[in-house]
């Protein structure tokens, strides 16, 4: 009895540890550290994220999500060298830096057929992935991206001291587009018509030179503008803008760089990253000179100033300026106040995307594959979309095929399509068609895919008649007028401004200080001064006499 009872307390204990080796089991979970812009992604996305992956995997995972405000915030952390990252998402030119440092693994998104070296995006998943559940996205990514970032940087040569040094790669093989974005000019439409300069022949003809008060002939476009420009307080924007504008003005004419090739026959992209010191103290002076023009420099963007009137233009990044136009609709007018305009003749396209650091822990691989791959959902792209403002690297095709994604977008910018969602609000009552944003999904696709609507007389025309384009989809734009005024290589890519960064730093502290008198700010700290000092004096003597006071009682 006694040994079947020792025989039944071992195979209890034996049960019980099984139980608990299969409940540690359950709770295993894989991790993943990711580094990212504030406000870059759609948090329920995050979400989703964390139920595909164990659809994929059959394990649960931990995110940690930190952000950056800047990319040389985020090159410094990743410099150190002391952060466990898995994944970042940084510009394109901090991107090239990282490569240069050798600070990156490549991942080899776009070869996942082997072609490079026998490499492939999927060789790290391990036997957990269940293939069956895994499509590679890909070739739902824009191929206008692909190529305009291999023709901006080539190959790109790793610097660093290392096994690696000396070595050249392609940035396509580190990195996979996420959100891209052009710079432009936002400005109030409804203030330019008061101001008799909406007029698409003049403002085509001034160009960049809108922010410089330029008409394109050396000439002030506007008495109502002085005053009332901003500019972006960007090194980088605010140096590509200013190029263009020289470029456009004739400011450059006759001037070489010191290889004897005159600027003003440089492809665009070439022209915006030439940093010689003839052509930045050009710079230099154009931006100093504009200083008796402009309202001031914003960091975020100024929509607020644009429709309160204190600012009529501003140097803005697309999906700033898309934002803020959305938000601009006025029922009065029944048209949106603001409007985003890039200049014809050139202008500067960019590129975010995601990348590996060498500080990836090996162990989270393929959970940073699965999210890069995931991103590239075309209902995930466009929850992003609709979220960030900016345009998705996910192709417009690809989102428009795709019925999650449909409905993705039918919902977030209500759109009367029961075919796609159930048109209800947030109490679940259904939302009657007139009460709508948008009548239906072609109304709907006609404004978010191509910027028109159809006029009264059934016309099919451009909300703003300045840029027939829509710059949430400029590969697109540039195709549809590239026989008209715009194509994809009038639009340059900026590299990382190299050796003559801290010329340009210079410079730009020099223009941001110029003209700056220091003498009634000397006065006025000395006043603030005075007036602290005088009020500590006064409540001294205050204590000091109640003080006094309450003496006098105690003798009492």
């Amino acid at each position: 009895m006694k040994k079947f009872l020792s025989l039944l307390a071992i195979l209890l204990l034996v049960c019980l540890f099984g139980t608990l080796l299969t409940a540690c089991k359950e709770e295993e979970k894989d991790s993943l550290v990711i580094y990212n812009w504030a406000d870059y992604i759609f948090d329920d996305k995050l979400t989703d994220f964390k139920q595909y992956y164990r659809d994929v995997t059959g394990k649960n995972i931990d995110i940690t999500y930190v952000t950056f405000d800047t990319n040389e915030t985020m090159l410094t952390r990743l410099t150190k060298g002391d952060s466990n990252v898995d994944v970042v998402c940084p510009s394109e030119y901090a991107i090239q830096k990282l490569i240069e440092s050798d600070m990156l693994l490549p991942m080899y998104y776009f070869d996942d057929d082997g072609s490079n070296e026998g490499k492939k995006f999927t060789e790290d998943f391990g036997s957990d992935i269940d293939r069956e559940k895994y499509v590679h996205n890909s070739g739902n990514v824009e191929q206008g991206i692909i190529d305009k970032v291999s023709d901006a940087f080539g190959n790109i040569e790793i610097t660093a001291q290392g096994g690696n040094k000396g070595k050249t790669v392609s940035m396509v093989d580190y990195f996979v587009p996420y959100m891209y974005g052009t710079l432009g000019i936002l400005y109030n439409k409804y203030a330019f018509m008061e101001a008799e300069i909406y007029d698409a022949e003049l403002l085509n003809r001034a160009n960049w030179g809108i922010l410089f008060n330029d008409n394109g002939n050396g000439e002030l476009l506007s008495e109502k503008l002085t005053g009332n420009i901003l500019m972006k307080d960007s090194i980088r924007d605010s140096y590509a803008a200013t190029v263009f504008y020289l470029l456009e003005s004739g400011a450059l004419e006759g001037l070489t760089d010191e290889n004897g090739v005159a600027y003003k026959d440089m492809p665009v992209g070439e022209l915006i990253n030439t940093v010689d010191d003839q052509l930045l103290d050009k710079v230099k002076e154009a931006l100093t000179d504009q200083k008796a023009q402009l309202f001031g420099y914003e960091v975020d963007f100024g929509k607020d100033d644009l429709l309160s009137g204190n600012a009529m233009v501003d140097l803005a990044w697309s999906g700033d300026a898309m934002y803020a136009v959305e938000e601009s609709w006025n029922d009065e007018l029944e048209d949106y106040e603001l409007a985003y305009y890039v200049p014809h003749s050139t202008g500067n396209i960019w590129f975010d995307g995601w990348v590996v650091p060498k500080t990836c822990n090996p162990a989270h691989l393929a959970a940073v594959k699965l999210f890069i791959n995931y991103l590239n959902r075309p209902d995930v792209a466009a929850a992003n979309l609709y979220e960030i403002g900016y345009s998705s690297a996910v192709k417009s095709e690809a989102i428009k095929s795709d019925d999650d994604a449909r409905a993705v977008l039918a919902e977030n910018y209500v759109v009367y399509a029961p075919e796609l969602w159930d048109v209800t609000d947030e109490n679940g009552d259904p939302i009657p068609q007139d009460e709508c944003d948008f009548a239906s999904w072609e109304e709907f696709e006609l404004y978010f895919f191509h910027n028109s609507y159809v006029d009264d007389d059934g016309e099919t025309v451009s909300y703003d008649e300045i840029s027939d384009s829509n710059w949430r989809y400029p590969f697109e734009s540039a195709a549809l007028n590239a026989d008209n005024y715009r194509n994809i290589d009038s639009l340059g890519v900026m590299r990382d401004f190299g050796a003559q960064n801290k010329a340009v730093v210079t410079a730009w502290n020099y223009t941001r200080s110029a003209g700056v008198n220091a003498l009634p700010l000397l006065g006025y700290t000395a006043l603030a001064v005075a007036v602290v000092v005088g009020l500590v004096y006064v409540i001294i003597l205050v204590k000091r006499a109640r003080s006094h006071k309450v003496k006098l009682r105690d003798r009492e």
